[in-house]
């Protein structure tokens, strides 16, 4: 028997809570009869549970490698309960668990589901001759990506929402969202405040922004020249012969170094330089309008609420609110972030159709959420959620409630077999904005990535995880994250017994049918709209 939508969330909750070990007798009758009936039910409980105590498994090596001494969470050292699992399931469930565990493996703790990694894109050029490869218009690059320019001009933008306009010739290796290396030429870095710690470096010096604008000129003998035009960089010179050579230093607006093997001077034609570096470059860009249906929750009362629909199907994308509780109510709602939010009292769930873009390679989920101070690990249930066409198992965005897998608070995307989790704590009462752009690369080894933006910034990452089949070399077992014709869940759903699912609340509610720039997000943050294109460029 082939699972419906509402059974595949109605599973993924089970799963959480035998894990969690919260299961109620009547979750888990529920739980045993969904296994005894369908094949695709048992695949993805074994999925859920192989990824768990890989996860167990990960957070066990932690706690053997923290310092001694060391507070260490509860959680994490209680063995996972295997044998009250397999004794309180059906014979058949557990035959076929202990069958197919076997074929999972961790990932490697923290490191990604796999390559490539996409670090950022190519947002402008002007006159661009490429000594490498050439490199299409707008598209993605990749960590460990070399860009190299033999003249004209490229603008680099990176997911952590730094810009770099490269001049060639130059050549510039992608390390990561937040790093680069410049191996020669002449690089102009912007930098924003949410993208603050983005780092340049080369064999000469490490130039780490400081929320501003600065420039290298890098030669192909070592020797490397830094330029502030604005704000101020801390610089860490290398390869010179003494530690107090080497110390850092912070070069403030207008201020030029020199750095080379023979140490740190000040650069010839300073101001020459400084001017040419100032100059504007008229890009010519690629960002394309987005599609988007956006749901505000503004309605006062009723049960059904409508959307704003932009360049998607004319049809109705109405958020529908069931109530779990009797006797019926009629507004659902408490102040938003933005006027009204919809209130997820644990008690109350919603869904509504997937937009047909939704299955698009590129796409960003944004929404507002405020979660009490005092959401305990029983209301942590899914903000979101989704079947995946794929038929591993649902798309999930929560707070992470298991502190041994990861932050406690911070937001959890789970995935098919992965799971990412970050930094930034949610659970306190704030308004928070919640950014989620999902990669899906079709020829890629690792087919699925995600990126968490947490107020307008790339979060950190606190663990990273993908479980996958023995057999499978690298992250070959990974599978596109296509979302499949459906419903979006959002707050969950009670169950039988009342269990609470997530409670908070949740405003401005965004589906776009491409990945956002940081900046994009962030303006969609502040203004409560998508920018016709990205417009908050360098050199602009």
């Amino acid at each position: 028997m082939k699972l419906s939508d509402r059974e595949r969330i109605e599973l993924n909750e089970l799963c959480s809570a035998l894990i969690d070990d919260v299961m109620t007798d009547a979750q888990r009758q529920r739980l045993e009869q969904l296994l005894a009936m369908s094949p695709d039910a048992r695949r993805h409980y074994v999925r859920a549970m192989a990824l768990s105590a890989s996860l167990m498994d990960y957070a066990g090596e932690m706690q053997v490698e923290a310092a001694e001494g060391a507070c260490q969470p509860a959680e994490a050292a209680s063995p996972f309960p295997w044998r009250w699992i397999l004794g309180t399931l059906s014979a058949a469930a557990a035959i076929v668990a202990a069958f197919w565990l076997g074929g999972f493996v961790r990932s490697g703790g923290a490191s990604d589901f796999g390559q490539p990694e996409i670090v950022g894109h190519l947002s402008g050029v002007k006159d661009c001759r490429w000594a490498g490869p050439e490199l299409p218009p707008g598209g993605p690059l990749q960590r460990g990506q070399r860009v190299d320019l033999a003249a004209g001009f490229a603008e680099i933008t990176f997911d952590s929402g730094a810009q770099v306009v490269l001049e060639g010739p130059a050549s510039l290796d992608l390390n990561s969202s937040w790093e680069a290396a410049l191996r020669h030429g002449a690089l102009t870095g912007n930098v924003s405040p949410e993208a603050m710690g983005f780092r340049v470096s080369n064999t000469a010096v490490d130039v780490v922004n400081l929320g501003t604008e600065f420039s290298m000129l890098a030669e192909k003998n070592g020797a490397t020249e830094v330029f502030v035009l604005a704000g101020a960089v801390e610089v860490s010179p290398r390869n010179l012969p003494s530690a107090a050579a080497r110390r850092t230093l912070v070069l403030a607006e207008k201020q030029a170094r020199r750095f080379a093997r023979n140490g740190i001077v000040e650069v010839r034609d300073g101001e020459q330089k400084l001017q040419r570096f100032l100059r504007k470059v008229p890009f010519e860009r690629f960002a394309r309008p987005a599609r988007f249906v956006h749901w505000s929750f503004d309605e006062a009362k009723g049960t059904r609420i409508a959307a704003e629909i932009v360049g998607a199907p004319a049809e109705s994308y109405e958020v529908e609110i069931e109530d779990s509780l009797p006797p019926a109510r009629e507004d659902f709602h408490v102040e938003g972030r933005w006027k009204r939010a919809l209130n997820c009292d644990g008690q109350i769930y919603a869904q509504a159709p997937l937009p047909d873009f939704a299955s698009s390679p590129f796409r960003t989920v944004a929404f507002w959420i405020r979660i009490p101070s005092d959401a305990n690990a029983g209301e942590a249930g899914p903000m979101l959620a989704w079947a995946l066409s794929s038929g591993d198992g649902v798309f999930e965005v929560a707070w992470n409630r298991v502190p041994a897998q990861g932050a406690f608070g911070a937001l959890r995307t789970s995935f098919g077999r992965g799971v990412v989790i970050g930094t930034a704590p949610l659970r306190d009462g704030q308004w928070h904005h919640v950014a989620l752009v999902i990669s899906s690369v079709p020829r890629a080894a690792a087919k699925t990535q995600i990126k968490q933006y947490v107020d307008g910034r790339l979060d950190r990452v606190s663990a990273k995880h993908f479980a996958k089949r023995a057999g499978a070399s690298g992250a070959a077992g990974a599978t596109a994250l296509i979302i499949a014709e459906g419903r979006l869940w959002i707050a969950g759903k009670p169950d039988e017994a009342g269990r609470i699912g997530f409670r908070g609340a949740l405003d401005e509610l965004f589906v776009v049918d491409r990945a956002l720039t940081q900046k994009e997000i962030r303006a969609l943050m502040l203004q409560n709209r998508i920018p016709a294109s990205d417009t908050l460029a360098i050199n602009d």
